[in-house]
């Protein structure tokens, strides 16, 4: 997954959090095929991790 098929709000944030992201899909995808399920599985595991602030993903404040 290149920078520019990430959705707009991973677009703004870090690289850290567009890696983190892009393993989460790469696991969903082998995991259940590209999907929108795939998509949401790889979201819910971003937000084990970072938290969405308006327009970009921050990590959670512990």
């Amino acid at each position: 997954m290149n920078r520019t098929e990430l959705p707009q709000t991973l677009r703004r944030s870090s690289k850290e959090v567009q890696a983190a992201f892009e393993a989460a899909h790469d696991t969903a995808v082998k995991r259940f095929g590209d999907s929108e399920e795939a998509q949401r599985a790889a979201y819910g595991e971003l937000k084990q991790g970072y938290d969405l602030m308006t327009d970009h993903w921050v990590p959670k404040q512990e």
